[in-house]
């Protein structure tokens, strides 16, 4: 069970995930639920995260980290090299669903779940930075300007209308900026954390790509000291809309009418 958050910003890319990891059977029995590193590095430039199959994932992450260090990505258009990404990626999804097929006269659907997975990228090309996500057949889609966001994983169906939410109140005509980005990322993985009904949780996890001092974009994984300033915001946040409502309430006979709301 997993929630990865990626957002495309005006200088960079943020993204995110939570810190949870569900371990079970091959007969899709679940056993245990673990802390884990959901996003990982790809190089110092790249970053990558998958929701599925934790063998999946491993394997591509291996797939990318070769692309890249062996320059196959250099100087590719982001379509260009989500063709590459996608010829890179599929043999190894490709291999869990033909042994999915040949596995389910015993384990039926079961086996899917060996195949079944999502995985989204931070990555620069051609000097821009990218936020790219390959589906479970690994077919790619870039994130844009019109569509800025991308939630994967078992917590999607919350994440998706929480951060159109906030794509709308706060910056619904332009990109985020990064520190933007990461409000939102952290706000949204915080908030499927606290409704999910289980398999979503603690710790989150958040990496930026941006450039650098000397303007080279680089991927930095942000420690929890610094993105707890804006778990301090979020409070602040909910706290005016929560009092917002006492705004909204008719004075009852007698009693001096509420002043202007607070702003935020």
């Amino acid at each position: 069970m997993t929630l990865i958050v990626g957002i495309l910003c005006e200088e960079g890319v943020v993204l995110g995930a939570d810190g949870q990891a569900t371990l079970g059977t091959g007969a899709g029995v679940r056993t245990v639920r673990q802390q884990v590193k959901k996003v990982n590095k790809v190089g110092d430039c790249a970053a990558i995260a998958t929701s599925g199959p934790v063998g999946l994932g491993q394997q591509f992450n291996a797939a990318l980290q070769d692309l890249w260090t062996t320059g196959k990505l250099s100087g590719k258009t982001p379509h260009e090299a989500m063709a590459i990404i996608q010829s890179a990626f599929w043999p190894h999804a490709e291999r869990e669903f033909v042994a999915a097929r040949v596995t389910a006269p015993v384990l039926g659907n079961a086996g899917l779940e060996c195949a079944i997975s999502a995985t989204m990228l931070a990555i620069p090309l051609k000097k821009h930075p990218c936020l790219i996500q390959f589906n479970h057949q690994c077919s790619p889609e870039l994130a844009t300007g019109d569509l800025p966001f991308i939630a994967l994983g078992s917590g999607q169906p919350l994440a998706d209308p929480f951060l159109a939410f906030l794509r709308r109140i706060f910056w619904s005509n332009r990109l985020p900026k990064v520190s933007d980005g990461v409000l939102a990322t952290v706000w949204c993985l915080k908030q499927a954390i606290l409704t999910n009904p289980g398999g979503v949780g603690e710790p989150i996890q958040i990496m930026t790509l941006e450039k650098d001092l000397h303007g080279d974009f680089k991927v930095r994984e942000l420690p929890e000291t610094e993105f707890a300033e804006h778990g301090q915001a979020i409070a602040d946040a909910e706290s005016v809309l929560a009092k917002y409502r006492d705004y909204l309430q008719p004075a009852s006979a007698g009693e001096e009418a509420p002043p202007n709301p607070p702003t935020a």
